[in-house]
């Protein structure tokens, strides 16, 4: 299975409810998304265990490798919004890798803002 890629939710001016479930589940090989540094991304757990989420970031400087950013999504009621992320965070394929440790009650969405 490959990477999966992440359907985009266009935030709307009137709003958007944060009940809303996001869109994204998770999958085994990761998500992508092409990069805007319009977009946010939104993950919930609702599983029993917290789950880390890592992006990944490519490249290296003086010949080393820059680390991923991982963020913990709590356990049962986690829902953590990233904010817009910076270039650094696209891969030559202009596209926004996100990993999971494991997939079970997690999901994502990946918000548009308005222009």
């Amino acid at each position: 299975m490959a990477r999966a890629e992440a359907t985009i939710t266009p935030l709307p001016r009137a709003g958007l409810a944060v009940a809303t479930a996001p869109a994204n589940p998770a999958v085994v090989d990761g998500l992508m998304v092409t990069w805007s540094d319009k977009r946010m991304i939104r993950i919930k757990n609702t599983d029993a265990a917290p789950k880390t989420v890592t992006l990944v970031i490519p490249g290296a400087i003086d010949g080393q490798e820059i680390p991923d950013r991982d963020y913990i999504i709590p356990a049962s009621t986690g829902d953590v919004l990233i904010p817009p992320l910076p270039a650094v965070y696209r891969h030559p394929d202009g596209k926004v890798w996100i990993n999971f440790s494991a997939i079970t009650g997690v999901s994502v969405a990946v918000y548009e803002l308005p222009a």
